[in-house]
């Protein structure tokens, strides 16, 4: 091998090694990188509304007049939140935010009081899922989890016409993923459908969150907003006027609207991303709450004209 030959197989060699160095420090990067755009996106916006969540929760207790069961199915935990002595015949499926990243031992008591919130409202059992999360398991982890514990509302008893799906940010995505596969598998479907900012769209340009894992990010199980609303039950779905995923709750509403769908969309102007749950401290956090309150009677009433 002449001395031409060998510089070019070392200057493969080298750009080989640049290749690889390169793609194993972007993948250790992606924790950093999913926490930038938790931080950015995906988290109760300014230090002084954190620090009122955290009080919030740090403040509270279960009421005594409720209990919480926690449930193991095939692995996954369950918390099963409904007023003591009370035999609830509805039920809601509480699918928690935190970017598919974060689990109920992250963000726990913010979930069980808002759990307790949609109780008191509807006068529903409430099941919130403890989903597997990314990176240790992307998709279809927390979708599989989700359809896993809306079948088991089902087979105890619990009728699709009695069950409503709600969910914040990536929780509010899920909730819409989920009934996109519950439809597209012949599993009857919910009552509703319940959103706070949700996160619908994971498709990004420079970007691949941890959960989108292998497959392609515009997948409608991963990123609701490329599916097809057709057939779905009534929604309502709450966003923040200056929250920066605006677009993916007033996007998802247009298409549902266009496919007949019933759909309330509102959007707080100044609000940020799930102040929601900043109630009973927030102004516009019990506006939202009454909504979700006349929304969900309107449903277990049977009167699906909710505009």
């Amino acid at each position: 091998m002449n001395k031409s030959s060998n510089k070019v197989l070392w200057t493969i060699l080298i750009i080989i090694t640049v290749l690889v160095l390169a793609a194993v420090i972007w993948y250790a990067l992606r924790p950093m990188r999913d926490r930038a755009f938790i931080k950015s996106r995906l988290e109760i916006g300014g230090n002084k509304n954190v620090q009122l969540l955290q009080q919030l929760n740090d403040e509270w207790t279960l009421p005594e007049d409720y209990s919480l069961e926690v449930i193991e199915v095939e692995e996954v935990t369950m918390e099963w939140i409904q007023k003591i002595d009370a035999k609830p015949v509805k039920a809601i499926l509480q699918l928690h935010g935190g970017a598919y990243t974060r689990s109920l031992k992250d963000n726990g008591i913010t979930y069980r009081r808002s759990a307790v919130q949609y109780a008191r409202l509807s006068g529903a059992g409430v099941l919130t899922v403890d989903y597997r999360v990314a990176p240790e398991h992307p998709y279809p982890a927390a979708l599989e989890d989700a359809v896993m514990a809306y079948n088991w509302l089902l087979e105890h008893g619990y009728m699709p016409d009695d069950i409503i799906i709600v969910g914040d940010s990536a929780g509010g995505g899920l909730a819409l993923a989920t009934v996109l596969y519950i439809r597209d598998n012949g599993i009857p479907m919910p009552a509703a459908i319940i959103t706070m900012s949700a996160w619908t769209d994971l498709n990004y340009r420079r970007w691949t969150p941890s959960y989108v894992g292998k497959e392609k990010a515009d997948n409608p199980y991963i990123s609701p907003l490329y599916g097809d609303f057709h057939n779905f039950p009534p929604m309502l779905m709450q966003v923040g006027g200056d929250e920066k995923l605006l677009n993916d709750t007033v996007k998802v509403a247009q298409k549902a609207k266009e496919a007949g769908i019933v759909v309330k969309q509102t959007t707080y102007p100044g609000m940020f991303h799930v102040f929601q749950m900043l109630f009973p401290k927030l102004d516009d956090a019990n506006s939202a709450w009454e909504e979700v309150e006349a929304f969900i009677k309107d449903v277990y009433a049977g009167n699906l004209d909710v505009k």
